[in-house]
């Protein structure tokens, strides 16, 4: 009798159990429905897109989330057999949410530690008031204090990799706050299937009224996520990204990797800038090319392009790989277009070849000493330049014909831009991808002119573990040459995929160089390219041996090709009156709103950030507005001044000491705030004339 009770008990146990799980099935069922339809009116509002992406998904049959013993949503993925969560998904995220605040993985600047001696030497403001800047990091004598390890109630930046159902997201905003939030989920079913367990609604609501932006990446690759960050960084500024706290939702090793090159790589979000100096002189120096040097500016239609397609172009730089090809470039220099990239020229010349055109970049007067102290200027009266807006005004002249791309983005570009649109009703369009390397500028025009096949030579973007920086024709493998062209790999940190296997070693700046190429080429998939030589490997570039580079097809009529480029590519323009247009009275009030929201009282962490959003978002909001230049004027001295501080604030524990040293660091931007507010009524006309000489002071105090 007992084992037939026992049994029975067992029986309405399991039948109770089964009950249970019914009702929790179908009271998750009700409230599920619920939550979708109130979160699709948030996206709805909020985002747009994704909103219309989550209208034509189309489940698939065996979509199913199933409730857990907690009541709570779970899910197992396409292609997967286990769910994503265990039995108290909420519990579980809690739990994680602890795990990785309370030991947190931040990306962060490094701070300022001591003056290079070249910022003394160098008398333009904005190196002034930076080696001020860093004098004021040291006198706050914070080294020693202890760095933040676990997550401050408020963060500037969240970066999460992975949603899941979002029981993590909804668990750490509900303990934490940031000023920006960035998510990417690579699988939009999981995404999809996250609607119906959290709350989405009350997280776009609340985010919208505490003035936190949320960037959310859906069907996308994390790969393609920290790609498409830098696009972003664009659109807020820098500071969105300076100081952020890393979560990372999904595990595995593939996405280890990625996180852990993207940090690697963490100091290139401050390239590309510029800073006031620059942005001002570019600017005089576009008005002096347009309307003293009449230099006509690149118009390309689909038309003119269509006329070089079938054509082929030589990119050629001056890294140590030219020296494979350059016997490859002179059997074949009559049948393809020839654009030389800065001091490839020099080597070009040694062997006897004439580039179709000359490409420049760099804005000193450093470019213009470069030509005059290197190349016969007799020869130079017969080469065509190609450059842009900011080019040294006494560079164009020196040439048989000079053609200006906008540089963009750049105040020049956009003063052009919209005193063009003005008097033409027309849009003039910058160059893409011109920067920040001569060679990126060179790529640029090829690929806008329209070219079906393009050969990279000597592009190499990094250095060989050898160590050697250029080709052996090279200007700096020249004996008693100017000590001001001495260039060393010492500062290759990076390394990098060799177009040929192995690695090859890289700056920077020549990281940021590669990832603009293969930007560029990503965006013309018409066009072939093929990178030939052991410099870095591009992405969608064919890696070639220079004994691979097939014999160009047919015989071009070159001198009437480059004609033809030169008349139909390029348009005259004039400014008139631009120092109606400058906007010097607006620069003022700008420079005068800026100095306000500084002044402004800070008690803590979080409204001394607060302070530096509000400037960026008055600067920010100049863009495609009639003062436009403006916002390139100051944005990148901004940057260079909001990064560093912004990043102190979340670097130490002693908040007291922290606000302190940001104080210090703020009087300094204050004051270099106002110095170009007094600079730039004179300043928008005046040439960049960092010298040779200059530069070569710069070396030796090095």
């Amino acid at each position: 009798m007992d084992d037939i009770q026992k049994t029975l008990k067992a029986l309405e146990e399991k039948i109770e159990a089964t009950l249970k799980k019914q009702q929790k099935q179908e009271l998750f069922e009700e409230n599920s429905n619920a939550v979708y339809l109130k979160n699709l009116e948030a996206f709805k509002l909020y985002f747009p897109d994704l909103y219309q992406q989550i209208q034509n998904f189309k489940p698939r049959e065996d979509f199913n989330l199933f409730v857990t013993e907690s009541g709570h949503g779970n899910f197992i993925p396409k292609g997967q057999t286990k769910p994503l969560y265990g039995n108290n998904p909420v519990e579980q995220s809690k739990n994680q949410v602890e795990k990785y605040t309370d030991k947190a993985f931040f990306g962060r600047m490094e701070l300022y530690r001591s003056v290079p001696a070249g910022m003394r030497v160098d008398k333009r403001i904005h190196i002034r008031y930076m080696a001020d800047l860093v004098e004021s990091f040291i006198e706050s004598d914070l080294v020693n204090e202890e760095i933040i390890g676990s997550l401050p109630k408020h963060f500037p930046t969240c970066m999460m990799f992975g949603l899941g159902l979002g029981y993590a997201l909804s668990t750490l905003l509900e303990q934490f706050s940031f000023d920006y939030v960035f998510v990417c989920e690579p699988d939009f079913e999981t995404f999809y299937a996250s609607l119906f367990c959290i709350d989405w609604s009350t997280i776009l609501h609340e985010s919208d009224e505490q003035d936190r932006s949320v960037f959310l990446k859906v069907g996308v690759s994390f790969e393609i996520f920290l790609q498409e960050l830098m696009s972003i960084v664009d659109s807020v500024g820098p500071s969105s990204l300076v100081s952020s706290f890393c979560y990372q939702h999904t595990p595995g090793a593939e996405v280890n990797a990625l996180i852990e090159q993207f940090f690697e790589n963490f100091e290139l979000i401050q390239l590309g800038y510029g800073f006031y100096n620059d942005a001002v002189t570019g600017l005089a120096h576009t008005i002096e090319n347009v309307n003293e040097n009449r230099c006509p500016v690149f118009l390309p239609t689909e038309a003119n392009k269509a006329k070089l397609n079938g054509l082929t172009a030589y990119v050629v730089a001056n890294g140590p790989s030219l020296d494979e090809a350059i016997e490859v470039i002179k059997e074949n220099k009559d049948n393809a277009i020839i654009f030389a990239a800065g001091t490839a020229l020099n080597s070009l010349i040694k062997v006897g070849i004439t580039p179709d055109f000359h490409v420049l970049v760099e804005r000193p007067k450093l470019t213009y000493d470069y030509l005059v102290e290197t190349v016969d200027l007799a020869y130079l009266k017969n080469l065509n330049l190609l450059t842009v807006d900011v080019m040294y005004p006494e560079v164009p002249p020196l040439y048989q014909w000079s053609g200006m791309s906008l540089k963009g983005p750049e105040a020049g570009s956009l003063f052009s831009q919209y005193e063009f649109l003005k008097s033409h009703q027309q849009f003039l369009p910058a160059l893409a991808s011109s920067g920040p390397l001569v060679a990126n500028t060179a790529l640029a025009f090829a690929t806008a002119f329209g070219f079906e096949e393009i050969y990279l030579f000597g592009v190499d973007n990094g250095y060989p573990v050898s160590g050697q920086t250029h080709s052996k024709l090279s200007i700096y493998n020249e004996k008693n040459r100017n000590e001001a062209f001495n260039v060393s790999a010492d500062e290759a940190t990076h390394m990098l995929d060799g177009n040929l296997g192995g690695k090859v070693k890289a700056i920077s700046l020549m990281v940021q160089a590669k990832q603009k190429m293969e930007s560029l080429i990503k965006s013309t998939p018409k066009t072939s390219f093929y990178n030939v030589g052991s410099g870095a490997k591009i992405e969608k570039a064919e890696p070639l041996y220079a004994d691979d580079v097939l014999p160009t097809a047919g015989k071009q009529d070159k001198k009437r090709v480059v004609e033809a480029m030169k008349t139909s590519f390029f348009t005259n323009i004039t400014f008139d009156e631009p120092e109606k247009s400058v906007g010097k009275e607006e620069f003022a009030s700008l420079c005068d709103y800026l100095i306000e929201i500084a002044n402004r009282p800070f008690h803590s962490r979080k409204e001394a950030s607060d302070l530096l959003k509000a400037q960026s978002r008055v600067v920010y909001a100049y863009r495609g507005k009639k003062f436009g230049h403006l916002y390139h004027v100051i944005k990148g001295s901004m940057m260079y001044f909001h990064c560093p501080l912004l990043s102190l604030l979340y670097f130490y524990t002693d908040e007291a000491k922290t606000l302190k040293a940001f104080a210090a660091g703020l009087v300094v931007w204050k004051n270099y705030i106002n110095a170009m507010k007094s600079d730039y009524p004179d300043a928008w006309e005046k040439r960049c004339e960092h010298s040779l000489a200059a530069e070569l002071q710069l070396k030796k105090s090095e």
